[in-house]
């Protein structure tokens, strides 16, 4: 009998702990269940029977009656119907698998960012008084009051706070009374309700009058100080949803200097209304039901309430005796907590962490920032405008409301965004591809971590890594991908907004997934709104990853405090509002937004540059070592104290001349061209043009040549109209454009424009968009100034070196090292061989190619000899000199890595697909000079360093810049130079190494096919240098097989195996031109000329499915290939010369006659014999 009890007694206790899902009930689970309400025996038949509990719920009661039996079948059949009915009549969730602690609001404050999610469950327990100064706390389910009329639900709310206010006032005690909070025994204690609210005004009207009505005259005034006003705390779904609900709440706090030694009654019915100096009179009051209470315990007794004791008033007598003393222990209460001010240094900790020790935003260390954050709340908002400055790459908003009320939708109309959803950066095409599509160099990319755009439902805490967190892992495993951001250059800011309190919150997981990607948390920034936020974080990531994560957090200072600190890291010019030049001398607003939607323009401003804290010495002195021109030059020459910009002779040509010339057009778009050989200055004075004509016209530079035409064209438009009503106030653009090989180009673009202001009904009697085209001359042949076209030499004229004397005087006065302003001395010497030469070897002296900077700086002068202006990425250059790179100031500079070759470099920005800092020649003649330098004085030839750059692996590994040095090296192997109209044979670097090292070219070819092994035209190549330096027509014949295989639509490829075939028929006729052609020869010769034909044939068809899907790119202007026509015809010659040196038609102008009459179908081949007799005599 004992056994038996204290198995139901087990059973009993296994029973409270099964999961109220029946369908994941194991089959000892279901044993247990069953075993309470049937014999034992029953039970283990359902065990032996392996029923689980899916398939308890499939169990029908004939199937049940057979295996137990009709009585225990019943049983079982009832109670588990039973079971679920209960389950879905439950109004909420009690515990279960939601049911997580959270904190109650903070105490004692209104504006805190503080939310309940629904069936959490407060981690305080009703209670009384503690300390006086902890808060105890009452909680009221208040549900159910939707049906219920106003006057009512108020009346309950408030005889509830009066209650409760009464008795922590008597017990003087702070207090909190929660409406919208469980209880036992129908929910979990402190379980989160919530309440469901039309006017919130209602209770504040509601709780001020009751006030008035249930304490004494006397004490209203200490009551209204003591009770405070009514918190609505906001109820959120389990997937961070709004649940338009609220918990209601009033804080109580009976401060010393307010309640002193009093005591208060309250009365259940509201006193007439009494002037606020008359006194109720005392037979009045008799009447009223009078009641003074207590805190006792999780409740509030009164103690004036009828009791059968003897005594009914001696536990009241006692309290109020005592009230003295209670007092007394109330105010050293609140003396004892008093705030303590602490000394914190964490404002300059965040200055440290944000900017990466350089303590200005201007020249933070960090080139991007990326931001993760959960849901925020209004009172936040206006604490976070230091957001937009930061400019983050990316931000992972966890808020699925975040476009409707949250971030996203607060900061929408000031900074230019893309939205995004995880699954777009799933790497499906190249990395480049992707950034490009995801304009992630561009604009912000917000990311919707937990659904809330695109129809994409959001996912509760428990469900989102199975969901989500895939895709979210994606996203991070892209954006710290070395070709993506910069290694150790970008910082990631968690910005938690709400408190993470859970273990399975999904920003433990993008911490975790971040920490393992960089591989620490020193590019980590945790932004907490309060020190209990922080210990939640900072306790779960102890608990789940082991790691300390206090150093990396700021968490004394208010949102407010953050948000001015960050704000005061900024310059006045980064500050400060931008405008653009109006009509009639005025100027408009160029807003954030507007300008990051310009992502294809850099946009000068009437008030560039203006309140900036940049170094002046830094930026001239970069730029007189040779660095590109910047707007801050132009502007730091217009201060006081300074000698004014160098002017070109052409300056005053292109403002006076030729742009009042463009003015008188009758074209929506003009464009005029600016010719300059490399590094003589031509970029320069186009800006300079630029910055002079700020105030007249909007100037822009094109970014990137490669983009959209269309894309451009349109954003041109844009900023033609940003902010004018009339077309007469439009004030023109003026565009600079750079670097474009083909003049087409610059025609395709000034078209695009024209269509597009057609297209947005623009008319005008004078052009609206100026082209500046600058562009590269290859020579000094085309340098003839014309109405619309200027050229800039590589010497200076009388004036112009008169201007670089007066230059170098003032720079002398203020630099020490004006030696080394190599940029600006080879332009006053009119970029001398002999100083040239001089530097290249002063900079290069014991040069040992060994060395790995010594390597690196050889292949970046190769680059810049081949590709002008070609750069390495400063990523890719630390990873090559092994530079242990931090996520602060003051770490390796790649610069210092070169060591003493320094000087012939200096930094860039390359506005690729991925926007990244590289490194280029200080000019383009240098690189001549070095590989002079290289080859003469320490034997390191042109093939020795392209081998190098080619066999490097750490070149192409994953890291930014890889797809310009991909495409660099590919054009200085393959593209080739036409002078007259003639194209070389082969690329300039192939043919200098073929005369510098005979047959290294071969070796480097070779190389060229390992490294692009999956590149046609690299493999084309190689098959045109087998037949045309080789002759080996096997070996070529394979190569442009394998090229073929590679790009089956490419008619060019196909071109090669037919030339193939073609040149080994010419090698074969010249080989044997002294001899006569026998029949075997005859076959052979005409076998391959076959051959040749078909593969004509095939280029020719190939090349008329080029030209139609070649009308549908915009860009591709390539003319119809006609190669295999003109091979056809070739052939067709060297066919006719093959029969002409056949016996039968080799001899005389007869027989020649004979063959045309043969070609031309007149004279069919077996009647040559008959003809030739009728023509020619016997010869006897």
């Amino acid at each position: 009998m004992a056994e038996l009890s204290q198995m139901k007694n087990e059973e009993e206790g296994g029973l409270s702990e099964l999961s109220t899902d029946v369908e994941n009930w194991s089959m000892l689970d279901v044993r247990l269940w069953a075993g309470a309400r049937v014999e034992a025996d029953s039970a283990d038949i359902l065990l032996q029977q392996k029923i689980n509990g899916a398939s308890l719920l499939l169990l029908e009661k004939s199937e049940l009656s057979d295996l137990l039996g009709l009585g225990p079948a019943k049983l079982i059949i009832h109670a588990r119907d039973e079971l679920l009915k209960q389950k879905n009549e439950q109004p909420l969730n009690p515990l279960g698998q939601y049911g997580r602690l959270c904190k109650p609001y903070p105490f004692h404050r209104h504006h805190d960012a503080c939310r309940y999610k629904v069936n959490s469950i407060l981690d305080v327990t009703e209670s009384g008084a503690s300390d006086y100064i902890e808060p105890c706390h009452e909680y009221k389910a208040y549900i159910n009051t939707q049906d219920i009329p106003d006057v009512n639900k108020f009346l309950k709310f408030t005889d509830e706070v009066i209650r409760f206010a009464s008795a922590c006032m008597n017990s003087r005690t702070n207090g909190t009374i929660h409406f919208g909070i469980g209880d036992k025994p129908e929910f979990e204690h402190g379980q989160v309700l919530g309440v469901e609210l039309q006017d919130k005004e209602g209770y504040d009207n509601a709780l001020k009058c009751a006030i008035e009505g249930y304490f004494e005259h006397k004490h209203i005034r200490a009551a209204r100080m003591c009770i405070k006003p009514t918190r609505f705390v906001e109820v959120l779904n389990l997937d961070t949803t709004t649940a338009e609900k609220f918990v209601i709440e009033v804080d109580i706090v009976p401060d010393s200097v307010i309640c002193e030694e009093n005591i208060y009654h309250i009365y259940n019915e509201k006193k007439a209304k009494k002037t606020k100096h008359k006194e109720t009179n005392k037979e009045e009051m008799k009447k009223q039901s009078k009641h003074f209470f207590v805190r006792d315990g999780s409740s509030s007794s009164n103690l004036l309430a009828l009791t059968s004791h003897a005594k009914p008033f001696e536990e009241y007598n006692r309290f109020v005796d005592n009230v003295k003393q209670l007092s007394q222990l109330r105010k050293d209460a609140e003396e004892k907590h008093l705030s303590i001010v602490k000394s914190s240094v964490q404002g300059s900790r965040l200055s440290e962490m944000i900017t990466g020790g350089s303590q200005s935003l201007d020249k933070t260390h960090f080139q991007h920032y990326v931001i993760v954050t959960n849901k925020s709340h209004p009172i936040q908002l206006a604490s976070l405008d230091f957001l937009p400055g930061l400019n983050p790459i990316a931000v992972l908003d966890f808020d699925p409301e975040s476009a409707k009320y949250g971030l996203k939708k607060h900061f929408e109309e000031q900074i230019a965004m893309n939205v995004h959803l995880p699954e777009r950066y799933k790497i499906t095409e190249s990395i480049e591809d992707i950034v490009s599509r995801l304009k992630l160099s561009k604009n912000t990319s917000w990311v919707f971590c937990n659904g809330g755009v695109d129809k994409e439902m959001p996912s509760e805490i428990c469900d989102w890594l199975i969901k989500k967190g895939a895709s979210v892992r994606d996203v991070i495993s892209f954006l710290c991908r070395k070709d993506v951001l910069p290694h150790k250059k970008f910082l990631v800011i968690f910005l938690l907004l709400s408190t993470v309190s859970d273990k399975m919150d999904p920003l433990l997981e993008t911490f975790s997934t971040f920490l393992q990607q960089l591989e620490g948390t020193e590019q980590i920034l945790c932004i907490c709104e309060n020190e209990n936020a922080f210990i939640r974080w900072r306790d779960l990531i102890e608990a789940r990853y082991e790691c300390n994560i206090s150093a990396r957090c700021i968490y004394e200072l208010s949102l407010a405090e953050i948000n001015g600190t960050m704000l005061s890291l900024w310059s006045v010019n980064r500050k400060s509002k931008r405008f653009l030049p109006g009509a009639g001398n005025s100027n408009v607003l160029l807003e954030k937004k507007v300008e990051g939607n310009l992502d294809t323009l850099n946009v000068l401003c009437v008030n560039q540059c203006e309140g900036g804290s940049e170094d002046k010495a830094d930026i001239e002195e970069r730029f007189y070592k040779g660095g590109k021109v910047s707007w801050w030059n132009f502007f730091f020459s217009e201060q006081p104290g300074s000698m004014p910009f160098i002017k070109r002779d052409k300056f005053n040509y292109i403002m006076n001349t030729i742009i009042p010339s463009l003015k008188s057009l009758r074209k929506a778009c003009v464009s005029f061209h600016l010719r300059h050989i490399a590094g003589c200055g031509g970029t320069t004075l186009a800006m300079h043009i630029l910055w002079a004509l700020k105030e007249e016209f909007r100037c822009a530079v094109l970014k990137d040549r490669d983009v959209d035409f269309d894309e451009v064209a349109h954003q041109v438009v844009d900023l033609l109209k940003h902010d004018t009503t009339e077309e007469t106030s439009l004030l023109p653009v003026l565009l600079m454009v750079d670097d474009f090989e083909e003049m087409d180009d610059v025609y395709d673009l000034q078209q695009h424009i024209d269509k597009e202001c057609v297209k947005r009904n623009i008319r005008a009697r004078s052009p609206q968009v100026f082209l500046l085209n600058c562009m590269r001359a290859e020579s000094l042949e085309d340098k003839e100034t014309t109405e619309d076209s200027v050229f800039i030499g590589n010497e200076l004229s009388p004036t112009e070196q008169g201007q670089f004397e007066k230059k170098l005087e003032e720079m002398e006065k203020s630099y020490q090292n004006t030696e080394t302003f190599y940029g600006f001395m080879f332009m006053k010497t009119n970029f001398s061989t002999d100083y040239m030469q001089g530097v290249a070897q002063k900079t290069l002296k014991s040069f040992n190619i060994e060395h790995k900077n010594a390597q690196l700086i050889a292949v970046l002068v190769l680059l810049n000899e081949y590709c002008k202006g070609a750069t390495l990425a400063v990523s890719l250059c630390e990873e090559f000199l092994g530079l242990q790179t931090k996520p602060y100031c003051g770490s390796s500079r790649v610069e210092d890595g070169f060591g003493k070759f320094s000087p012939l470099l200096t930094r860039c920005t390359d506005e690729a697909k991925v926007v990244f800092s590289g490194i280029r020649m200080i000019h383009s003649s240098m690189s001549f000079h070095c590989l002079q330098e290289l080859t003469t004085t320490y034997n390191v030839t042109k093939a020795e360093i392209t081998n190098i750059l080619l066999n490097t692996d750490k070149f192409y590994e994953c890291i930014q810049g890889k797809g310009r040095l991909l495409t660099n090296v590919h054009k200085m192997l393959v593209k080739r130079c036409h002078s007259k109209g003639i194209a070389s044979q082969f690329s300039p670097l192939i043919q200098d190494i073929e005369k510098q090292s005979p047959g290294a070219e071969e070796t480097v070819l070779f190389n060229a096919a390992k490294r692009f092994e999956k590149d046609a035209i690299i493999l084309q190549l190689l098959a045109r240098y087998q037949y045309i330096k080789r002759k080996d027509f096997r070996e070529a014949k394979e190569w442009a097989r394998k090229a073929k295989d590679l790009s089956r639509g490419n008619s060019y490829i196909h071109d090669t195996s037919a030339q193939i075939i073609k040149s080994e028929l010419n090698t074969a006729l010249a080989n044997n031109k002294d001899s006569p052609i026998t029949p075997d020869n005859m076959r052979d010769y005409l076998k391959m000329a076959s051959l040749a034909t078909e593969a004509f044939k095939e280029t020719h068809e190939i090349a008329k499915k080029e030209a139609t899907l070649r009308l549908q790119n915009k860009r591709n202007n390539s003319t119809f290939n006609t190669v295999g026509c003109l091979g056809e015809i070739q052939v067709a010659v060297l066919i006719i010369e093959i029969l002409k040196r056949t016996p039968v038609f080799s001899s005389g102008d007869v027989r020649h006659d004979i063959l045309s009459e043969v070609l031309s179908d007149n004279i069919p081949i077996p009647k040559i014999a008959s003809q030739t007799h009728e023509i020619l005599p016997c010869s006897n």
